[in-house]
């Protein structure tokens, strides 16, 4: 049963239609001709953890984007998917740090959810790996039965991304190993409670998002925060991931070396040596030799077969909401009822 606490609603972008804010401020700048695009960052208590805000004077419209969960927490690996209270809480964040004050009237309009534009929002869910399948592996095999079912497929690094539609004005979705973008984005804040076991939470799962974009959320009723309901969220889910079908397997056990940590040169052997392949016969010795010193420094014996339990996994098993997972209570803090972060 997918419960709140298993969804987390994580890029927002909002349009809001001002009444008055923003006037001192645009009159503190001298200014020839008519009034530009002001791009305003909202800064927040963790690192690279902010908030952006592109503000044009002539229009009377703030867009305000970025992670709400990251900027109030200091990650984005789960969090709340309350719709209302986190474009609140993003907007309140901009106002008390001065990066773009609000006039109270608009500050009310906020609260009440007035005027503002739902332009993007991307929600998801962390789906549960299995002992001894890798993310790699699960996301390779899912990106190959995607392509080989006409899906538009997208793919990034060594099989750690990969989406549908990516490039779609309406709706896109997005899998990926979120543990391997933390390790390569310098990690989770350092002063960050909880730190190694959200990390180790991070490394248990696949993560899956839907991006819902402006005509797709117009289409599903939900331009707003207040339409934005849980119910919504799950359905837009459900049809984004319930359609694909899966029907292959993916079997546990093989290693889960990252291709980019061995010279391109021997991505081949690597992949060979993956399939079972005799390498000793495929190349001449002082190749052999010379390839068989080189992956002992990782690890593997070229002259051994991979090392596999015999037990396969659906992919239809691994990415179905019925396999979404919540983190460990303690994770969420002193929210017990995690629904909203308050920053």
């Amino acid at each position: 049963m997918l419960t709140p606490k298993k969804v987390f609603v994580d890029t927002i972008v909002t349009q809001l239609s001002l009444l008055s804010s923003g006037a001192l401020t645009e009159a503190k700048e001298s200014q020839v001709g008519p009034p530009r695009a002001k791009r305003i960052v909202v800064p927040g208590d963790h690192h690279e953890k902010n908030l952006h805000a592109l503000h044009f004077p002539s229009k009377d419209i703030l867009v305000l984007e970025g992670s709400v969960i990251g900027y109030c927490q200091g990650h984005n690996v789960f969090g709340s998917c309350d719709v209302p209270s986190l474009v609140l809480n993003a907007h309140k964040a901009m106002h008390k740090r001065g990066a773009f004050e609000l006039s109270r009237e608009d500050q009310r309009r906020v609260e009440r959810g007035e005027n503002v534009q739902m332009n993007r929002l991307d929600g998801g869910v962390n789906f549960a790996l299995p002992d001894g399948v890798s993310p790699t592996r699960a996301l390779i095999g899912l990106a190959h039965e995607m392509v080989d079912k006409g899906m538009n497929t997208a793919t990034y690094g060594y099989g750690e991304t990969v989406y549908r539609n990516q490039h779609s004005q309406s709706s896109a979705l997005k899998f990926y190993d979120k543990a391997k973008e933390l390790t390569d984005n310098k990690g989770l804040p350092k002063n960050l409670p909880n730190r190694e076991a959200i990390m180790d939470f991070a490394k248990s799962v696949i993560r899956c998002e839907v991006v819902l974009r402006h005509p797709k959320l117009k289409a599903a009723e939900m331009t707003t925060p207040k339409d934005c309901t849980f119910a919504l969220l799950k359905s837009e889910l459900e049809n984004a991931i319930g359609r694909m079908n899966l029907k292959r397997s993916v079997r546990a056990g093989l290693t889960a070396l990252d291709l980019r940590d061995v010279k391109q040169m021997y991505h081949t052997t690597y992949r060979c040596w993956e399939h079972g392949d005799d390498l000793e016969t495929l190349l001449e010795p002082k190749a052999f030799k010379r390839q068989e010193a080189y992956f002992a420094e990782h690890g593997i014996n070229l002259r051994e077969k991979p090392s596999i339990d015999g037990k396969e996994y659906l992919l239809g098993d691994i990415f179905t909401l019925a396999n979404a997972v919540e983190p460990p209570p303690e994770l969420w803090g002193d929210d017990d009822d995690a629904e909203a972060v308050e920053c």
